[in-house]
């Protein structure tokens, strides 16, 4: 009598584990199918949010462009009133040593 429950408890198992695992199978395909659903509507984000960064440095780095170039002109021309200074300093200086030299002459 065990000798003929073994072989059908055996097979019962079998196929109780054949089902189960038939089952995992179909919910793991599922869940893979919804996770792969997930990645393309998050990489889709990743794009436009990628897209909208790359469009807005554009245009603020064309509002900064114009602020760059007058501060590059700002100190030019600094650099430019420094040089006038230095000349008219070299002139007066000679003007001034005339005006010693004619003092001195009197």
């Amino acid at each position: 009598m065990m000798n003929e429950i073994l072989p059908i408890v055996l097979v019962v198992c079998l196929v109780v584990l054949t089902i189960v695992l038939v089952v995992v199978g179909i919910n793991l395909i599922g869940v893979l199918i919804e996770s792969k659903k997930v990645l393309k509507k998050a990489n889709n984000a990743v794009d436009k949010a990628n897209l909208v960064i790359d469009s807005t440095q554009e245009k603020i780095v064309g509002i900064l462009n114009p602020f760059h170039s007058l501060s590059a002109f700002v100190t030019n021309f600094t650099a430019g009133l420094k040089v006038a200074e230095g000349f008219m300093s070299f002139v007066n200086k000679d003007k001034d040593k005339d005006k010693i030299d004619a003092k001195d002459g009197e």
